[in-house]
């Protein structure tokens, strides 16, 4: 009882630190030419989440990707945080919209750190602390967000989900979910600063019509490659890098936080 006790203690401490994932949400992901959406920002548990309260200065990219062009969404934010960003659909196809933040610095005690990294399969930072004598050392981290999210504009998908945005840590399918349908195989491939994320642990979210929360967890193999099921619904890939930072006088790691979002019907 009292190690249960511990342990949902630790893990609210976890989440109020640093809620867990971090993905956009737009107010649909099926639409027609023409009609506008709304894109949030959210953080949250269980792909449930709330707005972000980031500041809109630390916002490296923000950008609104089509067959045929490329937008900077930053400018129709208008208040000093993330906030929603309302956009015309104009082409139709499959749009792209990528959002990419500064790091910023988080400390955490040992052994809430240590939940963290179990929780997102951070096996090599586990190890190399232990190695290294730190297990029980409070953490110091510099984390940064880098999501996605697509949505299908008319009947027709088109190439554009497969464009690299230049992000450190990208998800990208390998055939366009729009092509795909509900119970069919879905593969993704994941890059870290260009290269194949080898052993990442790697989140299939998928929350349907009825609000119910389905979740799988899978390893990614030599080529940075996950095969998942499509359900219904909303859906989320998610993962977790970490590595050792350059500058140990800023902190002793880094972590990139890589989200992918979608629809499936």
């Amino acid at each position: 009882m009292k190690k249960n006790l511990l342990t949902a203690a630790l893990l609210t401490v976890l989440s109020s630190a640093l809620a867990h994932e971090f993905w956009l949400q737009p107010s649909r992901f099926f639409a027609r030419v023409g009609e506008s959406i709304n894109i949030q920002v959210l953080v949250g548990e269980g792909f449930q989440g709330e707005r972000s309260e980031g500041k809109k200065n630390r916002i490296i990219q923000y950008r609104h990707h089509t067959a045929t062009s490329s937008a900077d969404l930053s400018p129709a934010l208008t208040g000093d945080h993330y906030g929603d960003v309302s956009v015309v659909l104009k082409t139709p196809g499959t749009h792209l919209f990528s959002f990419a933040n500064t790091p910023k610095f988080l400390t955490m005690k040992a052994d809430s750190f240590l939940l963290y990294l179990q929780e997102d399969g951070l096996d090599n930072v586990i190890a190399a602390r232990k190695q290294q004598n730190q297990t029980n050392r409070p953490s110091r981290e510099l984390y940064q967000r880098c999501v996605k999210t697509l949505v299908q504009v008319g009947p027709t998908p088109d190439e554009t989900f497969a464009k690299n945005t230049g992000m450190p840590l990208e998800i990208t399918p390998l055939q366009n979910p729009y092509r795909q349908r509900p119970g069919e195989t879905a593969e993704f491939r994941l890059t870290f600063q260009n290269e194949p994320l080898t052993g990442g642990m790697v989140r299939y979210w998928n929350r349907d019509a009825q609000n119910k929360l389905h979740e799988e967890r899978q390893r990614s193999d030599a080529q940075g490659r996950v095969r998942f099921k499509l359900r219904v619904g909303q859906n989320m890939i998610s993962v977790v890098r970490m590595v050792a930072n350059e500058d140990t006088t800023q902190a002793d790691w880094r972590s990139y936080w890589g989200s992918l979002t979608f629809g499936c019907r």
